[in-house]
């Protein structure tokens, strides 16, 4: 099974979103945009196979009850950054 198409445009759009939410949230996206752009194209993937952002880094089940805790931002973002002081 291939990936859904993802274009440019929906990714610079998405990430564009994502980085004034998360700093209004004061969080701030990684600074390597080239890897966070690889990200949002996850997400995005992710929302046209499941129809949610379930977050790339995790493995999603495709069933939106059972992915709650995975949708962007997902549940562990705060343990995450507290640890790592970012979350992937």
């Amino acid at each position: 099974m291939s990936a859904p198409a993802v274009t440019p445009e929906e990714i610079d759009q998405l990430y564009e979103k994502l980085k004034r939410e998360a700093e209004a949230g004061g969080y701030h996206l990684n600074p390597d945009v080239e890897m966070t752009k690889a990200l949002v194209k996850g997400l995005l993937v992710n929302e046209k196979r499941y129809g949610y952002l379930a977050c790339p880094c995790r493995l999603a089940a495709g069933q939106k009850e059972e992915d709650l805790d995975i949708i962007c931002p997902c549940d562990y973002r705060d343990a995450d950054v507290v640890e790592f002081d970012a979350c992937y």
